[in-house]
């Protein structure tokens, strides 16, 4: 098997054999250059071989001149020897210690120890690939906290789904097994409990509307039917269930829309779960005897539509936080509201998805305005 050698050895290697082939090439420059001496003087022949039977030791030069010529060829061998062993080991101490960060890194990577930054390096080439290494490092960190971060997600997900569910799968046992022990004499009562028997299920069916709208989030594979909608048209329709259901909760209602057509393109089924969770909200949390407001106008080439209530409002804390998924303003009051607090964070995937976007303004004790900003189709701009 072939046996592998160090950088250092083969730095070592390389250097040396740059030394012996710069004496080469040194001493086959001197003989052609003593040849072309000798052939160009009229006495080149006389000089060349005096040179000659000199550097035989048939000849002394003056004061014995040629152990001066070999002890100085030989201190001159070892001083550019010296020099390239030097310069070599320095430059192989400094690339060893630079890839050794850079192996000590690539074993921390792949045992998933994150937690370390690999620093520039001085020469260039080097300092890309610790560059390179640093942003793998980096965006598989972020990678593993986003993981971490869904995986907290899934289990508040499952606590909040357990938590929705258990109140109204209780109610509808409980009014059954009313119902089976003739506790419902009466038409009546029957009539009553079928009543709510049937709310819950809407309830239920609105809970795993929002498993699967999750699902959908989290695996970005919502599935949108874009079409051209008259927006003005659509809010107009909409506005009556509004109403009816505010006014069941107690609240009212008003509308202010365009009085011409507002084509968007846009998923109105996507777009109503937007607007039907921002309304979900104003009953949730509004106050007894309040009310919503649904406006819509045009603004720089699309169009804001603004739903605002005179609730109890959003804290400035709350606010930083208010699109993060499964994120509900205080926990312990907010386990009486039913919901999975994934709304807001897939109403700004959908707007995303739209080309649009959404924002909330809010006032502490005073309301909310919630604003969609969607996009107007290329003709209507």
């Amino acid at each position: 098997m072939y046996k592998k050698i160090t950088l250092r050895q083969r730095f070592l290697q390389t250097g040396l054999l740059m030394l012996l082939l710069s004496l080469l090439i040194g001493a086959g420059l001197s003989v052609t250059l003593l040849v072309l001496f000798s052939a160009n003087n009229p006495r080149g022949e006389e000089f060349l071989y005096t040179l000659l039977r000199l550097l035989a030791g048939q000849l002394e030069g003056p004061g014995g001149m040629l152990p001066y010529i070999i002890l100085g060829v030989i201190l001159l061998c070892l001083a550019v020897a010296i020099v390239c062993v030097a310069l070599t080991s320095r430059l192989t101490g400094r690339l060893s210690a630079t890839l050794k960060t850079l192996r000590q890194a690539a074993d921390n990577l792949r045992v998933g120890d994150l937690n370390f930054e690999i620093l520039s390096c001085p020469e260039r080439e080097l300092d890309e690939l610790c560059q390179s290494l640093e942003s793998v490092r980096r965006q598989m960190k972020e990678a593993a906290a986003k993981q971490a971060r869904a995986q907290q997600e899934r289990g508040l997900l499952m606590a909040n789904l357990s938590h929705d569910l258990r109140t109204p799968i209780t109610v509808i046992k409980g009014y059954v097994e009313g119902i089976k022990d003739g506790i419902a004499a009466t038409e009546e009562k029957r009539a009553h409990y079928l009543e709510t028997i049937y709310n819950k299920t809407l309830s239920l069916e609105q809970l795993v509307g929002d498993m699967r709208d999750f699902s959908e989030y989290e695996l970005g594979r919502m599935q949108y039917q874009f079409e051209t909608v008259d927006l003005t048209a659509f809010l107009l329709d909409l506005s009556e269930e509004y109403r009816l259901e505010l006014e069941g909760a107690g609240m009212g209602f008003r509308a202010q829309l365009p009085d011409r057509r507002v084509p968007v393109l846009a998923d109105p089924r996507k777009l109503k779960r937007v607007l039907d969770n921002l309304i979900s909200n104003a009953v949730k949390y509004g106050r007894p005897e309040g009310g919503v407001v649904l406006s819509a106008q045009r603004y720089q080439g699309g169009v804001i539509v603004q739903l605002s209530d005179n609730g109890k409002g959003i804290s400035p804390q709350a606010m930083e936080h208010i699109f993060d998924s499964f994120y509900r303003e205080d926990t312990a009051r907010s386990s009486k509201v039913p919901g999975s607090g994934l709304g807001l964070a897939i109403c700004k995937s959908i707007l995303e998805s739209h080309r649009g976007k959404i924002w909330l303004t809010s006032r502490e004790g005073e309301g909310t305005d919630a604003f969609l900003y969607l996009p107007l189709t290329k003709e209507a701009v």
